[in-house]
């Protein structure tokens, strides 16, 4: 029971930490254009076009409408400059599962603080949230570093855009909740193996 009741180490709460701020980034990135309207992978200002997670948003120059004219689906297809069709961007569903998964862990890893028992639990959600952050930020990478290639051989003026780099910071700052988490879950492994009259 005294192990139970006592202070969690201070790894967990740096993981929670770390969780909690990269899994915000996540939810951003994935409810990046056409939701929130600041928030985007890349931005060709030579037509006016912003990608996002789930659409994209167009302005006059390209839709020769007065205003921004959004479309909002699970994968979108921008042949030729976005590699794949539907289905590749569709994928990017990994960048809300990642969130949703980050969210998950961060709950167990508070329950963890308060409740140490709960460790091994912490560690799997971890992992799992580390796991789909990296292959979101691959998938990232891939699909918005080659359309930005082919936006500037184009000569559609391409920048980047705050969910890029977003998924970018999440994806390092989770890398590290891992070997946080492991640190933790050791402290007090080793705290219990110890003889009761030494615990402190």
């Amino acid at each position: 029971m005294v192990a139970a009741n006592r202070r969690s180490p201070l790894t967990l709460t740096l993981a929670a930490v770390a969780m909690f701020i990269a899994t915000l980034f996540f939810w951003l990135s994935a409810f990046s254009v056409p939701f929130i309207k600041g928030i985007h992978y890349i931005h060709t200002r030579e037509n006016d076009v912003k990608f996002g997670n789930f659409g994209w948003c167009a302005g006059p120059p390209n839709t020769g409408y007065p205003g921004t004219v959004c479309y909002k689906h699970v994968g979108y297809d921008w042949s030729p400059w976005l590699p794949g069709n539907e289905h590749t961007t569709g994928a990017l569903m990994l960048v809300a599962l990642t969130a949703a998964f980050g969210t998950l862990a961060f709950f167990s890893l508070m329950h963890s603080i308060m409740d140490l028992r709960s460790g091994m639990c912490s560690f799997f959600l971890t992992i799992l949230t580390t796991f789909l952050a990296t292959l979101s930020f691959l998938l990232v990478v891939i699909i918005f570093g080659t359309a930005h290639r082919r936006f500037k051989r184009d000569n559609l003026d391409p920048h980047y855009g705050a969910a890029f780099v977003l998924v970018i910071l999440g994806w390092l700052i989770l890398l590290v909740t891992p070997p946080l988490v492991t640190i933790g879950w050791f402290r007090e492994r080793r705290y219990r193996n110890r003889p009761e009259g030494y615990r402190a």
